[in-house]
């Protein structure tokens, strides 16, 4: 969703809605020998956009383009449930932009994997009934859970409420409660736990951002969805009791095995016609986006922070240049405790499960407990990830056009001289380590030397390579390639001058197709389907039977004055 509903803005990473749902539930997947994961995958607020650019952003949609395009590396391709939680901010409604852009998002998710297949929570109602009757997908839709809370009637009444309602749900007379900073937010960036100070000096709070949401709306929609997942595990083993006891153990494979149920929807997502769901396939008019991306697998990779199996899904592993380093100021390598945000009328887990009174439990007890704590020692940062961070905010080019767009050079051509990787490129603007995989149990995430509020526990970065004239060719390889689709996402660090050119080759077998791209060409090619996103497409041959490509990039024309990141690498 978008960066308001991971509850940036004012909000610790454990007070979002997932923190929240994984912190309820895990002590009792646990004890059912389940593991239980929940990635709240979504990025921290744009920086240097315009108002226009923050409203269109707001609409609804648009924040999950960047990782819905490699769906299954970013997000994961082992998903038993996917929540969406990126609507219009003020009405809740979605514009056709926004459904199509959740269409994508859904196909994508369905798509995604070989063994699982997710259960859609949220969304827009026309594609959820669309993927419902057509596809024979399980969706739902998730309400607020606000029906029954009691409203604070005044602030000395507040006490007299659960904890959980306090200031959640105020009257007309009351609503400056409600609104209230103070009480919206909750937040403290260090406690002194008489250990060594931060090297850098801690905020009080969190800076408060306009239109985040507060830790209470968190908490009960956590609290929402924890409790529907509690009654269908409820119905489902009453059911596997039931079918025991009168049929005999083991269960027939027909009530759990579900293979053949992944196959048939996932056939039938890929066999939707305009007709059928035409939402998705509007993205080739709106966003110039091929129709069959709507019936295709997605992959990715990114330095985007946080990612599933970030290890896996870095660029760093499909990139053959071979010293792209990273460049961070490190990870604080001291204790940090959070304790201080348990509020006595929270609801314990841990006691729920009646772990604390096994002693067969000891290990079980102890990783519960720190997960419930949230203590946690921050890892040192692995050597190679040592350095400095370098800060800085996107800048757009805005220079108008005012000469023709000419026709953009490509040539196919044969065994040509080998490209050779360039040095120079870095990785920028991310956390080390690869271990933000957003999960609450990311240790050793996000917390860097440099940080004015450590007890933040946010995980979202908006990493890249970067690199200049001087680094020449970064060399990328998709692999899998299954509809003849690859694209770049890209960032700029500087206005592009005229001499700008931007040169890029497509190697399949032994052909090789090297484009050129100049200043105009390049801002004439370059799609912004939304704010903050520079899509590059490279490669678009429907018909194209290579499963792996080499995707290389440089920047010509203008020294060491412009700086180019590539942020994401996509392909199906």
């Amino acid at each position: 969703g978008s960066w308001q509903s991971m509850g940036y803005g004012g909000n610790h990473g454990h007070q979002s809605m997932a923190a929240t749902m994984e912190s309820l539930l895990g002590p009792l997947f646990d004890k059912l020998n389940v593991q239980l994961v929940v990635r709240a995958i979504g990025l921290p607020p744009l920086t240097g956009l315009s108002s226009q650019e923050e409203n269109d952003l707001m609409v609804g949609g648009r924040s999950t383009l960047i990782h819905s395009l490699g769906w299954s590396s970013i997000y994961g391709s082992d998903v038993d449930m996917v929540v969406w939680d990126d609507y219009n901010l003020e009405n809740g409604q979605s514009d056709e932009t926004a459904k199509a852009l959740f269409d994508l998002f859904a196909r994508q998710a369905l798509l995604a994997g070989d063994t699982s297949l997710p259960f859609l929570w949220g969304g827009d109602f026309d594609v959820l009934r669309n993927l419902h009757e057509n596809a024979d997908v399980d969706v739902g839709q998730l309400g607020n859970a606000m029906a029954g809370v009691d409203e604070t009637d005044s602030e000395s009444a507040a006490s007299s409420l659960e904890w959980a309602a306090q200031y959640l749900k105020c009257s007309s007379k009351t609503q400056r409660y409600c609104d209230g900073e103070s009480y919206k937010f909750d937040s403290h960036c260090w406690v002194d736990h008489g250990g060594n100070a931060p090297p850098t000096p801690q905020l009080d709070h969190i800076p408060v951002l306009p239109t985040a949401i507060g830790w209470r709306m968190h908490q009960i929609k956590g609290y929402a969805l924890s409790y529907n997942i509690l009654a269908a595990l409820d119905d489902a083993i009453d059911f596997w009791a039931e079918k025991t006891i009168f049929e005999g153990h083991p269960l027939a494979d027909e009530n759990w095995h579900i293979g053949e149920y992944i196959t048939n929807v996932q056939d039938k997502v890929k066999a939707l016609a305009d007709s059928d769901d035409p939402h998705c396939f509007q993205l080739e008019e709106l966003m110039k986006l091929p129709k069959r991306l709507c019936k295709s697998r997605m992959k990715g990779r990114t330095e985007h922070t946080p990612r599933a199996n970030p290890a896996d899904t870095s660029l760093r592993t499909v990139i053959t240049n071979s010293d792209v380093s990273v460049e961070s100021d490190g990870l604080y390598e001291g204790y940090l405790s959070d304790d201080a945000m348990i509020h006595s009328g929270e609801v314990n887990p841990i006691e729920i499960a009646n772990l604390g009174k096994d002693p067969s439990n000891a290990k079980q007890r102890h990783l519960l407990q720190k997960r419930w704590l949230r203590q946690r020692v921050v890892r040192r940062a692995d050597d190679k990830s040592s350095g400095r961070v370098l800060l800085s905010s996107m800048v757009r080019s805005t220079n108008k056009l005012t000469t023709a767009i000419g026709d953009i050079k490509s040539q196919p051509q044969r065994r040509l001289d080998k490209i050779e990787p360039g040095n120079g490129w870095k990785v920028l603007h991310t956390f080390p380590g690869d271990k933000c995989d957003g999960s609450i149990l990311s240790t050793g995430c996000g917390a860097l030397k440099s940080s004015e509020c450590l007890l933040e526990g946010h995980q979202g970065s908006r990493g890249g390579v970067w690199g200049t004239e001087s680094a020449g060719w970064l060399v990328l390889k998709a692999s899998g390639v299954e509809s003849g689709f690859v694209a770049l996402n890209l960032d700029l660090g500087t206005t592009l001058p005229d001499s700008f050119v931007l040169e890029y080759a497509i190697e399949n077998g032994d052909t090789r197709t090297m484009s050129t791209l100049n200043k105009e060409q390049f801002v004439e090619k370059v799609q912004m389907p939304v704010p903050g996103m520079r899509l590059l497409t490279v490669f678009d041959d429907e018909k194209n039977t290579k499963s792996d490509l080499v995707v290389s990039i440089r920047v010509k024309g203008c020294d060491d004055d412009c700086h180019v990141g590539v942020t994401h690498l996509y392909w199906s």
